[in-house]
């Protein structure tokens, strides 16, 4: 009995987290006008280049293999970096979202609803990918397909 009330104590804590992490939380709100200073730069075609198959085959058949596990590893690191940053807009994405939504104007207000719910499945995207990669990081010589999730979703 106390260990499934333990079981059940934990799922409970790490849907909470999950939940705080896609949604974001802060106690103070932040003024819609220092939102946009607060965006970083995410350069998408630097982090296409460290997620690649082919730029990591390549790695794999040309460098020694305690090698290619650190190179890889640092690899995967700085994508994780570049997860981070696009969770980190995509938070301040919904708080501009949240704010909008409080409109008087019914089509801003839909627009803010859009945002909204576009930015929490970015959120959830990057903590799937975040996870992935964190997968990778510890394993190094895995291979996981990063959009499985989000491609599928699509069609």
């Amino acid at each position: 009995m106390i260990p499934t009330l333990i079981l059940v104590l934990i799922a409970g804590l790490a849907l909470i987290f999950f939940l705080v992490r896609i949604r974001g939380f802060r106690l103070t709100p932040i003024e819609s006008s220092k939102l946009a200073d607060r965006l970083l730069d995410v350069d998408l075609d630097a982090f296409g280049n460290l997620v690649d198959p082919d730029e990591e085959q390549y790695l794999r058949e040309h460098l020694p293999p305690a090698e290619f596990r650190s190179i890889q590893r640092q690899r995967l690191r700085a994508a994780l970096d570049y997860v981070g940053g696009v969770s980190h807009n995509a938070s301040i994405l919904l708080h501009f979202g949240q704010a909008a939504r409080l409109s008087p104007d019914p089509r801003v207000s839909e627009a803010a609803r859009q945002l909204v719910d576009d930015a929490v499945r970015l959120r959830l995207y990057a903590l799937v990918a975040a996870a992935k990669l964190c997968a990778r990081i510890a394993f190094p010589g895995t291979v996981l397909d990063l959009w499985a999730s989000s491609t599928a979703t699509k069609a």
